[in-house]
């Protein structure tokens, strides 16, 4: 009997929550997809699904051999893509996922360019401030930024990323000369998702807690708000370097400046990368720019 008979069924009904929604994924019938998810429990021995008119759910043994199963998924995957390293052309389907201002600005128009390089690729991408589940989601990688966190997944150094803080020439002219981090606390400050602002001294990272007239979780927003002269901003360099070339902010504290962060492609731990996913990274990298 073909042990992998349900994984792929029973994988996708436990994903999108009903038999239905299963059949839609896969592009085939309920009655199938119950078929097999039946013939799957009568392999294993085991019930997988709690199914009622109402509701269905994962049994305990139906949670245990969930993430099992997803992983057979991927190693089918890497092995089928072991044996097509050959391909010349990047081809098939790529899902990927990045934050929503980064993603629409710098990805974006890579990917858009890689596409038309490679007429045999598809693209899925969703921009998402959220830092989403790759396995569940079945994503093949995600562009994050700045530290990175979760151990579990690997990553690819694609660029980095350098903040600067920066009022207008109005605004500093009437203001207190800034010379020190300290002289921040005579300044109006606009802040952005965090009150904390990082700069480096003396080799040690220091932290200081900011205030002003204007919170907003909007990076462009707050280049508004300082070409405007409301006040200083601290925010990464795709945010500002048109700004400062254009003469309309000027960068302070620049001995001060925080380490640079990465810019990260992260992606499950798989020991084949398709062709496409390969190529489609080696494209991006060449395509940032590092400050």
């Amino acid at each position: 009997m073909d042990r992998w008979v349900g994984i792929d069924e029973f994988v996708a009904v436990a994903v999108y929550g009903s038999f239905t929604g299963a059949a839609e994924q896969l592009d085939t019938s309920v009655a199938q997809v119950s078929r097999r998810v039946k013939t799957l429990e009568g392999t294993l021995g085991y019930q997988l699904l709690n199914r009622t008119t109402r509701k269905l759910s994962l049994t305990t043994e139906g949670n245990v051999f969930l993430s099992h199963a997803k992983h057979l998924q991927h190693a089918l995957d890497d092995a089928t893509s072991a044996l097509r390293q050959r391909d010349s052309q990047p081809a098939g389907k790529i899902k990927m996922t990045a934050p929503v201002m980064y993603g629409e600005q710098y990805i974006m128009p890579l990917v858009n360019e890689f596409m038309t390089l490679y007429p045999n690729i598809q693209i899925d991408m969703e921009l998402n401030n959220n830092k989403l589940d790759l396995i569940e989601q079945g994503f093949d990688f995600a562009i994050r930024l700045g530290n990175l966190k979760d151990s579990s997944m690997r990553a690819r150094l694609l660029s980095h990323r350098q903040t600067f803080v920066c009022g207008s020439p109005a605004y500093l002219a009437k203001s207190t000369p800034i010379k020190c981090i300290e002289d921040l606390e005579q300044h109006v400050c606009l802040v952005g998702q965090s009150s904390v602002w990082r700069f480096l001294d003396n080799g040690k990272e220091h932290q200081m807690n900011v205030k002003g007239r204007l919170r907003c979780n909007s990076g462009w927003a707050l280049v508004d708000a300082a070409r405007q002269g409301l006040g200083l901003a601290q925010l990464p360099h795709y945010y500002l370097m048109e700004a400062i070339e254009k003469g309309e902010l000027v960068e302070v504290l620049n001995t001060y400046r925080p380490e640079s962060e990465g810019i990260w492609a992260v992606y499950p731990p798989r020991r084949y990368f398709p062709t496409s996913v390969r190529e489609l990274l080696e494209f991006i990298a060449k395509g940032l720019k590092t400050p």
